[in-house]
């Protein structure tokens, strides 16, 4: 006499099933973890483009820096902005070998394709090289040398 067991095709469809919501939920656990690591980067790339891409689209020079001496001594630097975006200047330094003078600027808007001029206090010798430093507000360092 044969006896047929029912049991053995049940088992093997409830492993099948298994196997199959196992690997619906590793699918689903692999696609959200890679989805988040993706506007993680997405994000991340968007700054660094962005912080870049507005320091290129700064053009400030600095035109000119003449020494003066009346009542005390100061230098006067004048800033162009050549640009056609504005820019906002937030430092100046004046650096020789022994000294800085940090001015950092309130007001230091430059529209474009306009002039900026500023006087800072600063006690200068004849024939000392200084370097001038100007920062605007997104990061762009301008630098130059100058000598009284």
């Amino acid at each position: 006499m044969m006896i047929f067991s029912s049991r053995k095709a049940l088992s093997s469809i409830v492993t099948g099933m298994v196997l199959l919501v196992a690997t619906v939920i590793l699918g689903s656990a692999v696609v959200m973890w890679s989805n988040g690591n993706f506007s993680i980067s997405k994000s991340i790339t968007t700054a660094l483009y962005t912080t870049n891409v507005n320091k290129f689209t700064e053009q400030l020079v600095i035109e000119n820096t003449w020494f003066g001496s009346t009542p005390s001594k100061f230098v006067n630097v004048t800033l162009y902005n050549i640009g056609s975006t504005g820019i906002t200047v937030t430092d100046i330094q004046i650096k020789n070998s022994t000294n800085t003078v940090d001015l950092p600027i309130v007001h230091g808007n430059i529209l474009p394709q306009k002039t900026n001029s500023t006087k800072i206090s600063y006690g200068w010798k004849s024939k000392v090289p200084l370097s001038i430093i100007v920062t605007t507000a997104k990061g762009s360092v301008i630098t130059t040398d100058v000598s009284p």
